[in-house]
């Protein structure tokens, strides 16, 4: 019996502002039978407010997992050490790169209308970043993207005593989360936490960023939309967002 559903973002439950009718009926109906809820999402707590509170959902698990709120209020987080960011921060204001800082409750940037952020904007929406004041005021951050090619971006990486969690979903664009951290392991810490078995969880996703948490979750679901790697790793592939997936997919494999 399926006790939490995991739902990440981007693909799956909305394009961009377009977010089907039936996907909220569908997840009404979950909350109706007890099923509990969760954002879990490579965007920002900050970026998600609106949605969980437009959705009545309780729980976001964002930052790829790096970061758990309940209600906007944060319950668990993997921070970078502040010395990271900094030494990320000079080296993009040498190199001319656009960096995009994940806090808790806002997001930072050290340029302003940057090429490829604005690209970025373009593509897939991004809510407007604050501008840092300086490298001497970072708040606690939970993830970074980098705005820099494949090539560049081991001037970042490589002197990491640990390797990141790096998903380059861009040509042109990469996040970075702290060491060990991805959606799975922000869903299993969410689930020790509300005393939920894995067996008991259902993801749905689309992208390679949920290749981890869909061969966690006891019931994996890939939308039709999905990736062609995900759909390998996933139990069921459903409809794309376009034709009503999720509500097909609660209907035929969660609440049948």
């Amino acid at each position: 019996m399926i006790k939490l559903a995991a739902f990440d973002v981007d693909g799956t439950l909305r394009d961009r502002d377009y977010l089907p009718a039936s996907t909220k009926q569908a997840l009404h109906k979950l909350k109706e039978h007890g099923v509990q809820l969760a954002l879990c999402t490579g965007r920002s707590e900050y970026e998600m407010a609106s949605l969980y509170k437009e959705l009545e959902i309780d729980w976001a698990i964002t930052c790829n997992g790096s970061h758990i709120g309940h209600r906007g209020t944060t319950v668990f987080g993997s921070a970078f050490d502040p010395e990271t960011v900094k030494r990320w921060l000079r080296e993009a204001d040498r190199a001319g790169h656009a960096a995009l800082l994940y806090g808790s409750e806002l997001m930072y940037t050290n340029q302003e209308n940057a090429p490829w952020f604005l690209q970025a904007q373009k593509e897939i929406g991004f809510m407007e970043p604050v501008l840092l004041p300086s490298l001497e005021k970072v708040p606690a951050i939970y993830q970074c993207i980098l705005f820099c090619t494949e090539q560049e971006e081991s001037a970042y990486t490589s002197g990491e005593h640990e390797p990141l969690y790096v998903h380059r979903w861009r040509d042109w664009a990469v996040d970075l989360n702290p060491s060990g951290m991805n959606k799975a392991v922000g869903l299993r810490r969410l689930l020790d936490h509300l005393g939920i078995p894995i067996e008991q969880a259902a993801a749905f996703g689309d992208g390679i960023n949920d290749m981890e948490m869909m061969e966690a979750a006891g019931l994996g679901i890939a939308m039709g939309n999905a990736a062609d790697e995900l759909k390998s790793k996933a139990r069921y592939v459903t409809r794309s967002l376009h034709e009503d997936g999720i509500a097909y997919a609660v209907d035929q494999w969660i609440l049948r």
